[in-house]
Order: C-alpha cells, then structure tokens, then sequence
C-alpha cells in the first residue's frame, strides 16, 4: 500500500513539475496500469496494440462492424475520421462502452476538430500558424484545440506535424508543415505540443523520420529520402529530436525509403534501425511510437496485411493504427509470436506502455461525452477569437509600394475587387465593401484569354485593383480541408496557369493593383517571371475568416507582422514581411475581443428588440456598437414593414431624422470653426445676414451667439410647421406646387411632387419673424439648422451636400450617408417611413421623413440624411477619437472637446454644442431617471432622431452605439419605441457588459 502511495504522489508531483512532458517511468510504475494489465488474457493484451479507423458518417453496418471487433479484441483505441460531433459523440460512448479496458479515442486533427467535422470551427494550417512567428500564440492555438477534443471524448492528437518541409512540390505535406527552417518547425512544434498537453491531450509527432522533402505520397507510394546523416540529423529529424527531448507523448513512424538509417526498401515504419536504434537508443525516447497507416502504399509495399503489422511492431512501434483488416492484423501478430519472430515480453511491455497512456489521459476516470450542446460547445466564441487572433498574427504583407497599404484617400479612389477561382461574392468582397463602395468582377478557375480580356476592358475606369487569387492550397488541391479534398489535374502546380500570368503581369505593369494570395505560397514560387504588384498580401489559404481579415489589412482595421515561413523561389526567402504596427479604422471582430460575452449579449439584446417587433413599437432596426474601435456587435432585426416582405439588411438607409442634426449640420459648423469661419461666441447673424436687424427687416435674433444656440438656450422656440402654408383645407395650393421638375419647382418634396423655390425665402422670414423665448434656459430647438445649408454655402463657397462629401463622408468611406438617396441607390435598399396622410398623403418611402427638410428639398440641417449603422459608426468613431480616423484628422482635437462638453451647467442645461449629453447628476439617478442610461459617462455625447434612431459615443467607455428604425412606419402616433426605453435600454445593455 505504502508502494502504491509512493508512486501515486510521485506521479502527481512530477507531472505537475514538467506539465507538458509525458513522463512514462512514472506512469508504468501506476497502480491503475498494473491492475488493468494483469486482468487483460495475453490476446487481449495484443488487442491493446491495435487501434481501428472509424467515422460518424460511416453507415450502421460499419458502426456495428467496428463495435463487434472492438468487443471482441479489446482493441486499444478507435481513431475518427469524417463525420458529424454529435454522432461521433454517440458512437464513442456505444464503443467505450463496450470495451473492457477503455478505448484511447484519436484524431488526426492537425488544425483541431474541425478538420475532420464539418460545422466546427477548424484553425488554420500549419503554414499559416507558422507565419505568424509566435510560438506563444501558437501555444494558445493548441490550448483551445486540447479544449475541444476533451469536450468531444478525444484523449489523443495525431500532431503536431514536425516535417521541415523544404521540396516546394511535396505533394502531401506543404501546408501541414510549420515551414522550411527546422529550427522554427522545432519551436512551432513544440508549443503546438505544449498547448496539447499542458491541457489533457496527448500529442502525437509525425512524420518521423521526416517526410518534408519528397515528391511523392506515402499513401500511394513508398517515398525516397536519399540524405546523408548529418543532413538527415540537420533537417528532417532535428525538430522530432527536440520533441522527444521536451517529453512529447508520442512519434508517428513514416512509411519512408530512407537508405542512410535503414536497410535499402525497408519502409522506415518497419525498420528496427530508425525506431529502435535513432529512437530509443540514440535519443532515449520513451514516449508511445505509433505507426502511420497500415492501410497506406508505402507500408504495404514490403509485406501482406497481418505481417506489415508484426514487423512494424518487432521494429519497436507500440501502436499499429489503421490496419487494412484487424482480424488479418492480429493472426499476424499472433503468428510473429508462434514463430518466435516476436516475444510475449514485447507485447506485454508494449501493452503496459499503451495503458500507462491511458492513464496519463484520465481514461482511468472514464466519463461518458455529454451530447447536449455539443456543437455550440465546440464552435464556442473563445475558440474563434483564438483563431482571429492568429490569423491576423499570420497574414504577410510583402509588397507596400509607397505604403499603399493601408489605403489612405478613400475619396480618391475608384476601387475594383476582382475575385480569382472563386464563386463571384466572397467573404473578401463583402468585407472590403464595409469599408468604402467596391466594383466587383470575376474571373472563374481556367479562365479563358477572352475571358481576362472582357475583364480587362472593364477595369479601365477604376484606379486601384484588389486582385483576390483562390488558388490552390497544394500541389493538386483546391482545398486541404478534409471533405474538401477533392483531387484535381490542374495545368500546373497550385492551380497555376498561362492565363493566370498573363492576369499577374497585367496587374503588376498597367494597374495600381493589390494582389491577395488566398492559396499555398508555393503557387506564387510557381509564376514565370513574377513581377510585383504595388501590394502583395499572402493569406496562405481560402477560409472565410482568412478573407475577412485580409480585406481589414487592406484599410488597417488590423495590423501587420506575418512573415514568411518557406522560400518562394528567387522571389521572396522565409523570413520575409513588412510590419504595420497600428490600425487606423474600424476592426470587425465578436464582442469576446474587447472582453464582452457574445452569449449573454446577443441574448439580451435579441429578447429586447423582439419584444419591441412583437409589440409592434417598429417593423424592425439596425444595431452595431464598437469598443475600443472594434466593432463587436452589428445585428438588424426584423423586417422593413410589418407585412414582413423585406427583411432589414446590414446595408439598407434609414431616414436619420433629427440624428442628422450631429452628422450633418453639426459636421459643417465644426469644419468651419476648425477653419476660422466660425467664432462660437460671435453672433449668429455674423454668418447669416438675414437675421441682422435693418431697416424695414425686422429680427429679434440679431444677437444670439453660435454657442447659445448651438446649446439650445437661446431662446428660439422648438419647431414651425411651415408646410402648412403650402395647403388650403387639405389640398396642395397650386401656386406651390408641379407635378413635374421645371423652373422654379425644384424642390422635390416627394416622387413626382416638386415645390416652387421660392417657398425657401417665406420659410427663412418665418423663422426670422418668429417669437423668442426667454434666454439662458434649455429648450430644445431645430430652427438654426433649417438656415446652415444655406450658411454652409455662403461661408465656404460650396455646396453644402457638396462639403459633406468632400470634407467627410467620401473620406471616411461612408458612401451610405447621403441626403435623397433615391438619386443614388434603389428604393428597396430603403426602408420606409409613416404613410403622410396629412400633407403628401402617399407613403413616405425614400424621401425625408420630416416636413420642413422636406420642403427644402430634403437637405436640411435639421433632417434629411438617409444612412447605414455601419457608414454612422465611421463619422462617430472619428468624433470619439476627437476629429481623427483613417490616418486623417479631420477635425482639431481642441474643436471636438468644446463641442462635446456641457457648455452652461450653471443653467442646468446638460447639452453640448450640437451634441447631446447625459443628464448633469445622471450618475446619481436611478436607472429610470437617467438619460440616456445610468452607464452613460459625463464625457458621452450622442442624438436622438424622431423616426426611432440613436447614435452614442462615449470617449471615456470607447464605446459607439448605433441604432436605426422605423418606428413611425405606418403612423407616428404612439412612440412606443420611446416609451419602451429600447434605444437607450439596448445602450445600457452594452455599459453592463463593460461593467462584468
């Protein structure tokens, strides 16, 4: 008992002092293993050594079939392949559950699970890892993929991948290896092993001796690895030498030619001289060595089923997986014994040594795996932030000709994304499109001469060409995804073709162009005469979230320090890759990045805005919040009507209303004070003539200043309805109105419907003429914003739709924020506002909401400007960061902090120039009282518009909260929406998880 006590404590401290290391000393001395052990029959104990190949999608038959020789062997593991998590769940817990001794459940899972299982969030190749130059990072990435195996019964992984691979045209390796440099693949593998099982699982290395520079497959054929020793100790085994010294749990034996360490035509996998006498003589290794595949070309090429598995067994591999056939397998097993070819003691060490794995595994508390949430488990957001996270670390810029990259005057340019052996609207394409307006083309896989002709003729307006390649991810394939893999016959190496120079040299010579390579980096070794483009992104492979992040490098959403892990010919060497260090726009990523609960946000948000659809407070909405210039939530909801025809879409404009108070007017009266045509404590009349007092031009408004107004205490009262001198008794007066654009009827009110412009100078007179109310008191008004249009005008000598595009919104690539968008974009990107029963009498749909910017044509300072959630968070974004985004500063630090600072507390009024603001003691109220939200910092600043939008931003918090709705479709009447508290509820929701 004392014994057993000993070596238990042992055993605990000593895997608590190497973490990582597999230690199997320790573990053979285990009570666990001794007791398994002597229970097992001596072909029981042969069963241990052999482990079968299944999978979920394998039909019933075959699922009974593996079960019944898992029974009757006592075989000692089952190795997944394709299928589905929840059935590979099942299936485990039906084949452990009828095993005697419990099964070591395998994966070859070399990018995690999701390698195998479609649905689960799978990492990137270890290519790409490799890139991003960070052993720690990759550590992380093994960590989250220990995670998911655990979750789904998983005890052992058939990686990390040790192979240097130095031969371009490796059929079989290429992506899978961390590279050329052994020392790096060595480093890489490593923390790939680290993660592994400093968290539970088993690492496996592979493919030892090192099958890194072969042309041909050892699935198909018996590989030649023609190296001196001192090569082989240099290149191929060095990174498995430095695994096997830090205590990785298992090798894969290759099934390789390698004459310098074996006898010449013995697969390596067989061959007691590289396992026995490199392994565990030469490098004392004493972890479990598991074969390749038995079922492979190479391992079959030297002997029969049955006596492939004796002889791989004799050489010194513990484990023989993957046989073609198990009964086959093990008569030969046993026969090797009869003849005296192998020994009892062998097996029985070897059996002892797979137990002792077993138990390291915790398969001696064996738990049946869970099913329930299964899924959501695997693909949870921890998961996929690890893998954005490494992407980005990997992506490799190695051309930034006049630091194009990232693109700086989006006004500039005219933008055309070419997509490359893709379907025509990628994940790329979609991205780039968040950013600024994007002309898409397309060029399918073995495009034509014409094709890239017709194509070349459309490019000839655009300026700058981003160029996605969706090329091959190896040699023969488009994809290295299993069930994805299908093998093709391409012209050339990596999907390479005449073509495809003739495009990349089209690019690099006539086109300022960007070309991103989605493929292998070996596709671009493969191009006659590369010439280079003034940007070249390598992405290393065709995945969704690759695409997206690449298109973010692209307009600096994220940074740049990937370098590159194998030579491209004379082109580029390992090691290659310039640096961005800072983004300077929007990053688009999920809440868990800034430290949010995606889950518990998304449940949130989701119940409050569906009660407010169900309750009929609006046909649906548009939400997007961004922390820390993250956008971590952009969600629409619901439909644009509620005959529920058209769903809300990221990108369809809503009527802003009085938001447009902040993003519009307010955007030119900054600009102007930025540049001296504006002193906020000068009159307002100064810039605006007509209410300067004069003879036979009466005005009580001569004195008010910009600030007074501006804060909403100069005494003008709220609102005129000047409409309404356009009507007699319900009727439009003909002297108004045409029902055609012609001279002097300009002003379009509605489709069809113009209003003469002479309206415009009885509109500015009554406000002049109108009543004043007393001074220094806070009331809210919109008449100052009616006249800026026209004051924009005459200060700057531009039109003032002309100066917003111009001085922001082309800029900031916020094409969406337009005033009229029927002149630019379809009415079915619009979302409708009331049906006007009162003064247009039609449905207001794509034409201003409120009636006095609609009777200035629809540009008005007070409303007007339609726009998207995403296009409002860019100008909003620039407000926090007071006046810079996108590497320009459009505005004077020192102009946004007095505009966004409470200006006359002292008169208990809370607003800002422009700007609303929190309620003076908001902190202290109770959630009920405060505005907008009890989160809300005094340093916060934001607008309400009367069609059901809100927009937020809080320097404090760096936080910018967008909401978008129609709540006045089909009537105004009512203002559920405001009393619900949703725009401003949804904001607190955002403060709470600040506050977790």
């Amino acid at each position: 008992m004392k014994r057993i006590l000993f070596f238990s404590l042992l055993f605990i401290l000593l895997a608590a002092k190497t973490q990582a290391q597999f230690v199997m000393n320790v573990l053979l001395q285990d009570h666990w293993v001794d007791s398994v052990f002597q229970s097992l029959t001596p072909e029981q104990r042969i069963g241990q050594l052999v482990w079968i190949n299944t999978a979920a999608n394998a039909d019933l038959e075959k699922q009974f079939e593996v079960a019944e020789l898992i029974e009757k062997y006592n075989l000692g593991g089952a190795i997944f392949f394709t299928g589905d998590p929840v059935k590979q769940a099942r299936l485990t817990n039906l084949y452990q559950s009828v095993a005697q001794t419990p099964l070591m459940i395998a994966m070859d899972a070399e990018w995690g699970v999701g390698m195998r299982l479609p649905g689960v969030i799978a990492f990137p190749y270890n290519m790409m890892l490799g890139a991003s130059d960070d052993p720690e990072l990759i550590r992380e990435v093994g960590k989250e993929m220990a995670r998911q195996m655990k979750r789904l019964g998983v005890q052992m992984s058939f990686g990390p991948v040790a192979d240097s691979n130095t031969q371009p045209l490796n059929p079989i390796i290429g992506m899978r290896s961390f590279g050329e440099s052994p020392q790096r693949v060595a480093d890489f593998s490593l923390a790939y092993m680290q993660g592994l099982q400093e968290n539970g699982i088993l690492a496996v290395a592979k493919h030892f001796p090192g099958h890194g520079d072969t042309q041909t497959d050892s699935h198909y054929s018996l590989p030649l690895v023609p190296y001196s020793r001192e090569r082989l100790d240099s290149v191929e085994l060095f990174p498995f030498r430095r695994l096997a010294d830090a205590g990785i749990a298992g090798v894969m034996t290759a099934h390789l030619n390698v004459p310098q360490l074996a006898l010449k035509g013995i697969p390596s996998s067989l061959s007691a001289r590289i396992i026995q006498g490199v392994l565990r003589d030469e490098w004392q290794y004493d972890g479990l060595v598991v074969t390749d595949a038995m079922n492979m070309a190479g391992a079959n090429t030297y002997g029969a089923p049955g006596e492939i598995e004796a002889l791989a067994l004799k050489a010194g591999n513990d484990v023989v997986e993957f046989p073609k056939d198990i009964e086959q397998a093990i008569a030969g097993i046993k026969r090797a014994i009869e003849q005296g070819n192998l020994s009892w003691d062998e097996v029985n060490s070897k059996c002892r040594r797979v137990l002792a794995a077993k138990r390291w595994a915790g398969l001696d508390q064996l738990e049946p795996v869970d099913p329930h949430g299964l899924l959501e488990d695997l693909n949870a957001p921890q998961t996929e932030l690890v893998k954005r996270k490494v992407i980005e670390s990997s992506l490799t810029l190695l051309e930034n000709s006049q630091e194009l990259i990232p693109l700086m005057r989006l006004d500039t340019l005219r933008i055309a994304c070419l997509t490359v052996g893709s379907t025509p609207v990628t994940p790329f394409l979609k991205m780039l499109a968040k950013y600024t307006e994007i002309h898409d083309f397309f060029l399918p896989e073995n495009f034509s001469k014409e094709e890239l002709e017709a194509v070349k003729e459309q490019l000839q307006d655009f300026n700058l060409v981003v160029a996605g390649l969706h090329l091959y991810e190896s040699k023969t394939r488009r994809s290295m995804q299993v069930g994805n893999m299908q093998r093709t016959r391409p012209e050339r190496p990596y999907g390479l073709s005449g073509q495809t120079e003739a495009l990349l040299n089209y690019l690099a010579n006539d086109k300022k162009s960007i070309e991103v390579f989605f493929s292998s980096p070996y596709a671009l070794a493969e191009v006659k005469n590369f010439q280079a483009p003034e940007g070249l992104i390598m992405a290393y492979q065709n995945d969704s979230l690759v695409q997206e992040l690449a298109a973010q490098l692209i307009f600096g959403g994220i940074s740049s320090s990937g370098k590159l892990p194998v030579s491209l010919g004379d082109y580029y060497a390992a090691g290659d890759g310039l640096t961005i260090l800072e983004p300077i726009r929007l990053k688009y990523t999920i809440p868990e990045e800034v430290g949010f609960n995606s889950s518990r946000l998304n449940r949130r948000i989701d119940s409050l805005v569906r009660e407010a659809i169900v309750k009929k407070a609006t046909p649906g909405c548009s939400v997007l919040a961004a922390k820390d210039g993250k956008v971590i939530f952009n969600k629409t909801y619901g439909y644009h009507t509620y005959e529920q025809l058209v769903p809300v879409r990221e990108n369809d404009l809503y009527d802003l209303a009085s938001v447009t108070k902040i993003t519009g007017a307010l955007a030119a009266v900054l600009k102007m004070t930025d540049d001296g045509l504006i002193d906020l404590d000068e009159p307002f009349s100064k810039a605006w003539p007509d209410w300067q007092k004069r003879l036979f031009h009466r005005s009580n408004k001569e004195a008010l200043s910009w600030r007074e107004i501006l804060a909403h205490q100069a005494g003008l009262i709220p609102y005129l309805n000047f409409w309404t001198e356009t009507v007699d008794d319900g009727s439009l007066k003909p002297r108004w109105y045409s029902f055609q654009k012609q001279k002097d009827y300009t002003l379009e009110v509605a489709p069809g419907l113009f209003l003469n412009e002479k309206f415009t100078k009885k509109m500015y007179r009554t406000i002049r003429k109108s009543s004043l109310n007393e001074p220094g008191k806070y009331v809210y008004s919109g008449l100052s914003f009616l006249v800026i249009p026209k004051l924009t005008q005459r200060l700057t000598g531009q039109n003032y739709v002309d100066f917003l595009d111009q001085n922001y919104y082309q800029r900031l690539g916020a094409g969406r924020l337009t005033y009229n968008p029927l002149e630019k974009f379809s009415v079915n990107e619009i979302v409708p506002a009331e049906y006007d029963q009162y003064y247009r009498k039609r449905q207001i749909h794509g034409t201003v909401h409120d009636e006095a910017a609609a009777v200035l044509g629809g540009v008005s300072g007070n409303a007007g400007l339609f726009g998207t959630a995403n296009d409002l968070a860019k100008l909003m974004q620039m407000y926090l960061q007071m006046g810079t985004y996108g590497g320009y500063q459009y505005l004077q630090s020192q102009t946004m902090q007095e505009f966004t600072r409470v200006q006359f507390p002292e008169n208990d009024n809370r607003r800002g120039l422009g700007f609303d603001k929190p309620l003076l003691n908001n902190r202290e109220l109770t959630p009920d009282a405060a505005y907008p939200c009890i989160g809300a910092s005094p340093a916060s600043f934001g607008h309400s518009g009367f069609t059901g939008t809100f927009v937020w931003a809080d320097p404090e918090s760096q936080l910018v909260y967008i909401f978008l709705s129609n709540r006045v479709y089909p009537s105004r009447e009512g203002n559920l929406l405001g009393r619900m508290n949703v725009r401003t509820g949804l904001l607190q929701i955002f403060y709470d998880e600040l506050a977790q």
